[in-house]
């Protein structure tokens, strides 16, 4: 294959981000190693090869391993062969996947399917294969889904008590899970809309999750190969069925927006500069009818404090080692920010806000509704 001018710069440009990744891994995980060589190469016998040689050292990653596969699934491999050079470097010890290579993983946070010598590969680091789901994990997706199937009632208080069952039954859920210490597996799921920035209203449903449904949110970055950009991503982390649920509440959301706005502005020909102020007064709507669902009587306070103001899902989410020990393990040095806030019409953001008050969550019907035409997917971030 004659390869042209546009794929040599390219290469160059991924070869470059590789060493920013490599560079930034170090300072995020406080690992003192040298910068190694890093070589694209066209091999189809592995996808990263770590080689030290006399005092120097090189990692080559495979060129269909970038054309192929996400830049998380790059970052990961990349992390892998770190983790060799971490082992020849800093242990003096040898280049195999034995305790020290594990500790070496452990160290810079590399996922558990990528700290073998051998196995699938998946083409996107958030497929989870469909048996990978345990019976538990099927049979609260079961229920949930169930529920929403009820809450698709036209009668607004059948699908209001059926979304008051499906709160009900996540916070039952997620108390006995921590109460009882049950051992979890925590994913984490990348959400990138391939934008330079996160919205206003992005922001809103990701606090809605936060407080409602027992996840935690970390605004990230993703470089993408293809088209040599780095994009802003939201990324939403927990336990397998409270990831998959997060992801289908944003979904959902983000897809009755433009459908509540485009039956407001058929009603009253607003002006489409009115349409981010309608969106914010839906979800500020939407959190009180949440906020109305959650029984104040019954607000989990595991140490004994005063926190009623707290929700049960932020609760859980302090409470959770495990969840925070992902979290500190995928991020370890985070940093809070805060937006500014959003200029709006009042009166639009009040109609907004009665709309979302009668907002109820029920299971997608058509591609339009719901998370994109599928129910609480597999495919999960691992």
């Amino acid at each position: 294959m004659k390869i042209t001018e546009d794929d040599v710069g390219l290469r160059r440009a991924w070869t470059l981000q590789c060493y920013k990744e490599h560079e930034n891994i170090c300072w995020k995980c406080r690992i003192d190693i040298s910068t190694p060589v890093i070589e694209i190469v066209e091999a189809k016998s592995f996808w990263g090869y770590w080689h030290h040689n006399l005092g120097s050292g090189t990692i080559k990653l495979s060129l269909n391993l970038i054309n192929e596969h996400s830049w998380d699934v790059v970052i990961n491999i990349l992390k892998h062969e770190m983790a060799h050079q971490i082992v020849t470097e800093l242990f003096d010890g040898k280049n195999d996947h034995g305790e020290l290579f594990q500790r070496a993983c452990q160290l810079i946070g590399v996922p558990d399917e990528f700290c073998g010598a051998h196995g699938d590969l998946p083409r996107i680091i958030e497929d989870l294969k469909e048996e990978e789901i345990n019976s538990e994990n099927r049979k609260i997706l079961k229920k949930v889904k169930k529920l929403l199937s009820l809450a698709q009632s036209k009668n607004e208080h059948e699908a209001s008590l059926a979304m008051q069952k499906v709160n009900d039954f996540i916070k039952k859920y997620n108390i006995e899970r921590v109460e009882l210490n049950k051992e979890s597996k925590y994913v984490y799921k990348i959400i990138n809309h391939k934008k330079k920035r996160t919205e206003n209203y992005q922001r809103n449903i990701c606090s809605i999750l936060m407080n409602y449904f027992f996840v935690e949110i970390v605004y990230s970055y993703l470089y993408e190969a293809q088209s040599n950009e780095t994009y802003r991503t939201i990324e939403i982390l927990g336990t397998i069925e409270n990831v998959l649920m997060a992801e289908y509440v944003y979904f959902f959301l983000l897809n009755q927006l433009n459908f509540l706005w485009s039956d407001h502005q058929l009603k009253t020909g607003i002006s489409n500069r009115e349409k981010r102020s309608y969106w914010l007064g839906v979800l500020e709507g939407f959190r009180e009818k949440l906020e109305q669902m959650e029984e104040k009587q019954h607000v989990l306070d595991i140490n004994n404090n005063d926190s009623r103001q707290e929700t049960t899902s932020a609760l859980i989410c302090a409470e959770d080692k495990m969840l925070s020990n992902f979290k500190s393990i995928r991020f370890p040095r985070l940093y809070k920010y805060r937006s500014k806030a959003a200029s709006i019409y009042c009166e639009t953001y009040k109609y907004g806000v009665n709309d979302g008050r009668h907002l109820t969550l029920h299971k997608g019907i058509t591609q339009k509704d719901g998370f994109q035409g599928k129910f609480l997917s597999s495919r999960l971030v691992v």
